[in-house]
Order: C-alpha cells, then structure tokens, then sequence
C-alpha cells in the first residue's frame, strides 16, 4: 500500500511538472501595449516550449536595446511555413509584438516584415502588405 502511495505522489508531481512550466500569453503580455521596431536580428534560439529570436533597436540618441521576442513553439511555426531558415542573425526586420507586462524589452511576436515585402505571422507566412 506504502509503495503504490508513494508512486502515485512520484507519478503525479512528475506529471504536474511541464504544466508549470508553460504560461498563458496573458499572464505575460499586454496585448494593449504593442511595440514596434526597424531592428536587426542578432539571435535565433529554435527551442521548445517557444522559439525567440533576439533584435538590436537603435534609438533616436543611437543608443541600442537588445529586445526577445518569443514566437509559438518550433512545431507550431513548422506547421504555418515557418522553419529555423525563414530568419537569421543579420536580416533587417520590421517587428510587431505585445510588450511584456513587466516593463522589461520582452515581447510576443505578432508580426515580422523584411524588407522585400513579405510577412512571417504566427498564423504563418504572406506575401507583402
């Protein structure tokens, strides 16, 4: 009785442990405090529960901001045409996201334009708007 007792605590906390890992979008970002940036890609990290990629922002008085932007998780951006190729470290973006509510340069990708015109979203690739 002791051992299967035991097991059943060590089964369910090893079970409750991924769930706390993940958060909700809303319990991070502020979907009202949308950022917006010309910057350059300095990092991509393909990585599970969500990829980031990392952009320097270089403001009026030059002075520079390292921003993480987080996309959906690596199967999701696969599934929508987006793979690990579609951005690398020196392309010019022009980047929309939800500010991270604690003030930090953290945000929730919405939208990332390159300069020929064509759109990568969370819902997948389009052509130019």
């Amino acid at each position: 009785m002791k051992t299967s007792l035991t097991f059943a605590l060590a089964a369910l906390v090893t079970a409750s442990i991924p769930m706390a890992a993940h958060h909700s979008f809303a319990a991070e970002y502020d979907a009202k405090t949308v950022v917006e940036f010309d910057a350059v890609v300095t990092k991509l990290e393909w990585t599970n529960p969500h990829a980031h990629f990392y952009v320097d922002v270089t403001d009026a008085n030059g002075a520079v901001a390292h921003w993480n932007f987080e996309l959906a998780s690596p199967n999701m951006l696969n599934r929508n045409g987006f793979t690990r190729k579609s951005l690398k470290e020196g392309d010019k973006v022009h980047v929309t996201g939800s500010r991270a509510k604690d003030g930090t340069t953290t945000a929730s990708t919405s939208r990332i334009v390159f300069p020929d015109g064509h759109v990568l979203t969370m819902t997948g690739a389009q052509q130019g708007k």
